[in-house]
């Protein structure tokens, strides 16, 4: 074996030494190899293998002993890289790449390579290299055996489609890019990731496919990352549309979407102005429209009027409305409206409206603009010179007109005086005001020609008046009236000045320059006095004139004469100056001299000198309060008197001048005896007080006095049962009361017997006596003094008082002796039944209504009882009881009634439902009746008792008696035994009967429980050896 020779596809690898050194087989050797050489390069796929993914696949690696002899070792390769290798011989030995020794194992007979677990980077083509150890020239296995292996991917979706910007910042779907502007290159890479088999990507743009570079496809572990990239130039046509990344592969369903979109931001298109097509009119509203259209962002307007910026803010009258529409491209249609009033100012003005946006801004591009020309019809704009004219009358006057207007020409001239139109066709006063000569020339002027002048021009438009007006002014003599102030009188006592005006009522011009005062048509001053040598007359305004410290001297009428550079004016009419002073000193006097209380006393008041205007009107006061608003006349009357009234009274006489002097009196008043405080027609007092007062109080001025009387009797001031106090009070303002005289009678108890009233004998009418005075006579007050004492010795009319049931008793009075008269209330059962001293029951009676009713009587001073008693009657109710009375068998009738004592009637019922009489029975009590029963009757008795008192007989009641009997006889001899006993010796010997009864019961239940205890337990021993039994246990 050291000499052999061995061949791997095609090529001789030696043993272990060298190869043989005969030339033979080295050229031999030399011509393999080269041909080895060619195969290898143009070497073709023997097989091709597919299997899905994750699954195991047999790679085949046919090798033919018989033609290419016996096998040395074999080889396997992935691409160009060896996976395995097998040594043939006495071990063969196997080995295994580490990277795919987990999943690769190689086998022989047949010669094969095992895959498990496939992968996508599985996917190659495989060389089997066999190598043999001397081949046969039959062999044509020189070259190996290739195999491709397809690997049946799991489809791989996509982990995700990204769009990534030209920074590489991700743009998430949908996004919006920008801004950018037109001509701007937009970049941005499609990048989709992890996906098998590899996918189809493209750009679109809208429906459009975009063309860009091939994409680029990197493999990965079996997986396709793939990137295309975008370089787009924007324009126009990119407005409103999205970029999408459109993704398509047998592993989506759908071709999958990534887009994004541009704020592209582009200059505008078109700028159009529209509004007047040829003129307007003054007046009339103007709208010029302004469009742009194309922009994006929307445009910035901006409105000239020729060459100055047009703003709303600083023009109320001129409006600018702007808004912008976003069209379906993305692009905005600016349209702006100037709206304003159109003036003459507009006329041949250019408009225009000029728009930029951020486009051209940075492109540092020119605005777009659009210009118009604005035509304006206007009526005459009229202007009037010269403002002011000062003619004097019968002089010519030039009155000139200018105007501008379009058009020019004038269809109407029209002049105004003071706004009423002129009539410029009286040639004889007028010249012109008409089209063709605008001015006005007055010939000859004169007052009426006084006033305002304006123009008003007319053309096809409308009419045009002037702003301004020319003021002519035509001076002509003063008419003049005198006025004063103060207008009215005036008056004496506040030695006020007066000031004459000389008023212009008509002249031209209205300042006098002098005046003439005349008093009484007499020359007083006339004014300015410049030659005098007091200089304070020279330098005054002449229409006034100043009349001091006015009084009864100034009584004159005044005129006045007014001068201007017209000269001297008519007198005007004469006015009088009316001066008023007060009344002279008043005189007071009243009657009657003395007033008396509650009746009436008139005061008089008189002047001498009733003043100017004469007075009959007075003022009056009291107490030195006033003056009284509602009493003006000459006389007063006051009533009625009283003390308010007792006071100082003055009176004085005004009028327009002011008040007189003032006359005062005091007026005295007295009061005739009055009670203040008279007694009460009663007087009650309790026999038993220990004091006692009666007071009286009389008003009298001047004083009176008082006495006291008992039943019409004077009481003597030595009366030791008396003693009286008096007090003469002051007047109360308060109350009105004048001064009283107070008196208090009061009863000196200790000397009276008993020291206490007798209730009996000190009953008396006392009286309050006072005396007369100068205005009244005497007064007396009566009361009659009762003594007063708790009710007593009350009684009742019936102490008893009999009724039967169903009816109505009588009425039962009930008296008591008292002073004041007690009141009474009737009581039944603690409840108050009845008021007034007779208890009349008006509804029927009742067993319930039997009882003891207490008449009340009582009043302030106490009370007392007194008592009847109601017996109800009624018919007896009976009930028959069966007892043994000396050991006899008796029945006994119980009667139940009012009255208590009853008669009885015993009776057998027959079987033929009558009654046999048994007589009355034996009758020890007034309500029981008892019957002895017989003991030798065969058969059961019913027997009945009936019970009658003096109310009549009750209802029957009966009782059913057995049969006697042997047994009978018996039981009743073993009954007699306890029937002796006494009911509570019964009672406790039932209860020690009970008692013990139940003490048996609980014994019982004791045991029971005991024994049921022991059995339970006797049962479980038992069950203990059963058990150990069955188990085969021994148990101990």
């Amino acid at each position: 074996m050291g000499n052999m020779v061995l061949r791997r596809s095609g090529k001789a690898v030696p043993k272990s030494n060298q190869l043989a050194e005969s030339s033979p087989i080295s050229l031999s050797l030399v011509l393999l190899l080269f041909f080895a050489l060619v195969d290898s390069t143009i070497a073709q796929v023997d097989t091709t293998i597919s299997q899905q993914e994750s699954q195991s696949v047999v790679l085949p690696c046919p090798v033919n002993s018989q033609k290419c002899g016996k096998l040395h070792s074999l080889n396997w390769f992935k691409g160009d890289a060896r996976i395995a290798a097998m040594l043939l011989g006495d071990s063969n030995v196997t080995s295994v790449n580490k990277e795919f020794d987990e999943r690769v194992t190689v086998e022989q007979n047949p010669y094969r390579l095992v895959i498990k677990d496939l992968k996508i980077a599985d996917e190659d083509i495989y060389l089997c290299d066999t190598t043999f150890f001397i081949p046969e020239e039959t062999c044509d296995n020189f070259n190996g055996y290739r195999i491709e292996l397809r690997v049946l991917e799991n489809i791989v979706p996509p982990t995700e489609v990204v769009i990534l910007d030209a920074k590489g910042d991700r743009l998430e779907n949908g996004r919006i890019v920008g801004p950018m502007q037109e001509r701007q290159s937009l970049k941005a890479t499609c990048t989709v990731r992890n996906t098998r088999p590899q996918p189809e990507v493209s750009w679109f743009r809208g429906t459009k496919r975009l063309t860009t570079y091939s994409p680029t496809h990197d493999l990965i572990n079996g997986l396709y990352t793939s990137t295309l990239e975008l370089d787009w130039q924007l324009s126009r046509e990119d407005l409103a549309q999205d970029f999408e990344c459109r993704v398509k592969s047998a592993a989506i369903q759908n071709v999958t979407l990534t887009k994004f979109s541009v704020d592209l931001q582009v200059r505008p298109t078109s700028i159009n102005i529209n509004g007047v097509k040829h003129h307007t009119v003054q007046g009339s509203k103007v709208v010029l429209t302004c469009d742009i259209r194309g922009a994006r962002p929307a445009v910035n307007l901006t409105w000239y009027n020729t060459t100055t910026i047009i703003s709303s803010d600083e023009n109320e009258i001129t409006e600018i409305r702007t808004k912008s529409l976003e069209k379906s491209d993305g692009t905005f249609h600016t349209q702006s409206e100037l709206i304003f009033n159109a003036t003459r100012f507009e006329n041949d003005r250019v408009f225009r409206c000029e728009a930029e946006n951020i486009v051209l801004q940075i492109n540092r591009e020119k605005p777009i603009s659009s210009a118009l020309t604005l035509e304006v019809l206007y009526p005459p704009v009229v202007k009037v010179s010269p403002s002011d004219i000062i003619a004097n009358t019968s002089e010519i006057v030039l009155l000139n007109c200018e105007y501008v207007a379009n058009p020019a020409s004038l269809t109407q001239v029209e002049w105004y005086r003071n706004d009423d139109l002129v009539n410029v066709n009286d040639t004889t006063h007028y010249k012109g005001g008409n089209s063709e000569n605008v001015a006005l020339v007055i010939k000859a002027t004169n007052k009426e020609d006084i006033g305002n002048y304006s123009c008003q021009l007319s053309n096809n438009i409308g009419k045009g008046t002037s702003d301004h007006k020319i003021n002519l002014d035509v001076q002509y003599a003063p008419t003049v009236e005198i006025l004063m102030i103060p207008k009215g009188p005036v008056k004496e006592s506040d030695e006020s000045n007066v000031t004459l005006f000389c008023n212009v009522l008509d002249a031209n011009p209205s300042v006098l320059t002098k005046v003439r005062w005349y008093a009484n048509s007499t020359l007083l001053k006339e004014l300015p006095d410049c030659e005098e040598t007091r200089e304070d007359l020279c330098h005054i305004d002449p229409s006034k004139l100043l009349l001091e410290s006015i009084g009864r001297g100034f009584f004159y009428n005044y005129s006045c004469e007014g001068f201007n550079a017209a000269g001297w004016g008519p007198r005007s009419e004469e006015k009088e100056l009316l001066v008023h002073y007060e009344p002279g000193p008043a005189t007071l006097s009243h009657f009657p001299l003395v007033a008396v209380k509650k009746k009436s006393v008139t005061f008089s008041c008189s002047v001498d000198d009733p003043g100017f205007p004469e007075s009959n009107r007075f003022r009056w006061l009291r107490g030195g309060r006033g003056p009284l608003q509602d009493i003006v006349t000459k006389d007063w009357t006051v009533e009625p008197i009283d003390l308010d009234n007792r006071s100082n009274y003055s009176c004085y006489a005004y009028n327009e001048g002011g008040k007189g002097v003032m006359a005062t009196v005091s007026l005295e008043v007295h009061a005739p005896p009055f009670f203040i405080r008279n007694l009460p027609q009663y007087t009650g007092i309790l026999h038993t007080s220990p004091n006692a007062t009666l007071t009286c109080r009389i008003e009298c001025v001047p004083r009176c006095d008082i006495s006291w009387q008992k039943d019409g009797v004077p009481i003597e001031r030595n009366d030791t049962r008396y003693f009286v106090k008096e007090k003469y009070m002051d007047a109360s303002p308060a109350t009105g009361d004048f001064e009283s005289m107070l008196s208090v009678l009061h009863f000196n108890m200790p000397n009276w017997p008993d020291s206490k009233f007798n209730i009996e004998d000190d009953n008396a009418n006392y009286t309050c006596v006072s005396t007369g005075n100068t205005v009244g006579g005497s007064i007396r007050s009566r009361t009659y003094f009762g003594i007063e004492y708790a009710p007593e010795n009350t009684t009742v009319s019936e102490k008893i008082v009999y009724v039967q049931e169903g009816t109505i008793p009588g009425r039962v009075i009930c008296k008591s002796r008292a002073n004041p008269e007690p009141s009474y209330d009737w009581i039944f059962k603690n409840q108050t039944i009845a008021n007034g001293n007779a208890l009349i029951i008006n509804t029927a009676m009742t067993r319930n209504d039997n009882g003891t009713y207490t008449c009340l009587a009582y009043n302030k001073h106490g009370n007392s009882i007194a008592k009847t008693i109601i017996e109800v009657q009624f018919k007896p109710r009976c009930e028959i009881e069966r007892q043994e009375i000396d050991d006899q068998d008796t029945l006994i009738c119980i009667a139940y009634g009012n009255p208590i004592e009853a008669d009885f009637s015993w009776s057998i019922k027959t079987e033929n439902e009558t009654d046999e009489s048994l007589g009355s029975g034996k009758k020890q009590n007034s309500d029981k009746s008892y019957y002895i029963l017989q003991t030798d009757y065969a058969i059961s008795r019913t027997y009945r008792c009936v019970a009658n008192n003096t109310v009549g007989y009750g209802s029957f009641c009966e009782i059913e008696v057995a049969a006697a009997s042997s047994l009978l006889v018996w039981w009743q001899e073993q009954l007699a035994w306890w029937q002796l006993w006494e009911k509570n010796t019964l009672i406790i010997l039932v209860a020690a009967i009970l008692g013990l009864m139940l003490t048996v019961i609980i014994i019982c239940c004791i045991i029971i429980c005991i024994c049921r205890r022991r059995r339970r337990q006797d049962k479980y021993l038992t069950e203990v050896p059963i058990s150990c039994i069955q188990s085969a246990r021994v148990c101990t």
